[in-house]
């Protein structure tokens, strides 16, 4: 009698185990999404005004590097690179609206170099979000209860008619 009974304490605490295991990853998927979103956020922020105004401000590209520094270990090496590739873009900007209408042997230049710039710029709100979407997915699913899982075996049992379906029709 003892003996199931350990077996029984035993299966008992394998399942609160399984339980809790599965709650912390659970937990741990979601902070994790938590932390990327906050960092995917702060980047479209501090891109945002970069945009409506067509120039970058040093306080600006300051709180682009900021939330590019944040995300750094949140995302993969294409969300890094490209990242890095808007931040160039955003001192290429800076430098072109900075030469422009000055003495500067290459203002000439810069109505091209501030148009191509600011095209990167605006394509960033379409790009980011597609490179980030791949890690921003929550692919772990909400597990059923039991009873919830009995009650969908019951509904299949009963679409059979007590028969169990005949093969090929």
């Amino acid at each position: 009698m003892t003996a199931w009974f350990t077996v029984l304490l035993a299966t008992v605490a394998v399942c609160i185990a399984s339980m809790q295991w599965f709650v912390a990853r659970q937990k741990f998927v979601l902070d994790l999404f938590d932390r990327r979103f906050k960092a995917y956020n702060d980047v479209i922020e501090a891109v945002r005004p970069i945009m409506a105004a067509g120039k970058v401000e040093n306080n600006q590209l300051f709180e682009l590097q900021l939330a590019i520094n944040n995300s750094k270990f949140l995302f993969g090496s294409d969300v890094n690179d490209y990242l890095q590739e808007i931040r160039k873009t955003a001192i290429k900007l800076q430098y072109w609206t900075t030469i422009y209408n000055t003495q500067n042997p290459q203002a000439a230049q810069a109505p091209d170099g501030i148009f191509k710039c600011s095209t990167k710029i605006v394509e960033f709100f379409t790009t980011y979000p597609a490179l980030c979407e791949a890690y921003m997915m929550m692919p772990e699913k909400r597990v059923r209860t039991p009873i919830e899982w009995f009650h969908d075996r019951n509904e299949l049992r009963k679409s059979y008619g007590g028969e169990p379906p005949v093969a090929g029709g």
